[in-house]
């Protein structure tokens, strides 16, 4: 898979034989530090191979597309060689209703959804033959509540052509 700089328009590849990525959506205040972010990403990828254990690509960060160009979160992709996928509102808003949580606090999606899960949904779901994913590991809060994670992979059935 190409590595992409968060200002790229990064397109996951199509399903193949080969397992899908994990795709995990991070949120974060503007205060979390690099470690706030690697804690809540090992944390993620630990459930999400609980979950769905096996061989697979290197994992894609994904996020709203201010958040994918912090420095913090290109210090965490270029730390662990990951791809970024910056996300429009459009694409984030279009996964608010797939979400599994749900904060009045919130309100950057509608209903209060968590980015972090509709920002892991919305990557998963580019690289789906579907266009739909699924969420395997819902909202996980850093322990020093500055990031979230969530992880998603793309369905890999294709829809029916009839």
């Amino acid at each position: 898979m190409a590595r992409g700089d968060a200002g790229d328009a990064m397109v996951l590849p199509a399903m193949t034989d080969t397992p899908s990525p994990f795709v995990i959506g991070l949120g974060f205040r503007g205060q979390a530090s690099p470690e706030s972010l690697d804690a809540v990403l090992g944390a993620a990828i630990a459930a999400a191979m609980a979950q769905a254990p096996g061989a697979r690509p290197p994992p894609v960060l994904a996020s709203a597309s201010d958040k994918a160009q912090s420095p913090v979160m290109r210090a965490l992709a270029a730390r662990h060689d990951l791809t970024i996928l910056a996300l429009d509102a459009a694409a984030l808003d279009a996964q608010a209703h797939n979400v599994t949580t749900r904060e009045t606090r919130v309100t950057r999606l509608p209903g209060g959804a968590s980015l972090c899960e509709a920002a892991a949904l919305a990557g998963a779901a580019q690289g789906a033959p579907s266009g739909e994913a699924r969420l395997i590991v819902p909202r996980m809060i850093g322990a020093d509540r500055m990031a979230t994670a969530a992880v998603a992979l793309a369905n890999s059935m294709q829809k029916d052509k009839t």
